[in-house]
């Protein structure tokens, strides 16, 4: 359980931990390895309303579960990655990507969505590119 309460503690104030709460509601009916429980957390993120800084670059990348982000900041000055490799991953309502080159905003109701291998890259030459494997998806939202 000290690794359940590090994890915890580790995601830090803003991030939504409802789909936490309900994983470890809906286990309590049934037993659950605490090493199985770890990963089903680990899959299953949502950040809302943070203010994320880095010294150098920021890498939010879901590898097999989910990864929302909302309404938040976050700010890496020579590169910032969001996608997927293999999970799905959502950013938008108000949410900002940002490097000491280049800005990338979903304001309100706009959002980025990745599924399978897919990510936006925004590069330290002040590029921004886009990649997707042959099994990706990446959708834009326009806000409204």
């Amino acid at each position: 359980m000290d690794q359940l309460l590090n994890l915890l503690s580790q995601l830090g104030l803003g991030i939504s931990t409802n789909a936490i709460y309900d994983l470890i509601k809906s286990s309590a009916s049934k037993p659950i390895e605490q090493k199985e429980l770890l990963l089903e957390i680990q899959n299953r993120i949502n950040l809302s309303g943070v203010n994320m800084q880095a010294d150098t670059v920021i890498s939010a990348l879901s590898q097999k579960g989910f990864l929302s982000i909302q309404g938040s900041h976050l700010y890496a000055p020579k590169a910032l990655v969001f996608g997927s490799l293999s999970g799905t991953a959502v950013a938008g309502n108000n949410t900002t990507f940002q490097t000491e080159k280049t800005s990338i905003v979903a304001g309100n109701g706009a959002s980025i969505e990745t599924n399978g291998n897919a990510q936006v890259s925004q590069n330290s030459d002040g590029s921004i590119s886009f990649h997707t494997g042959s099994d990706a998806s990446m959708n834009f939202k326009t806000g409204g």
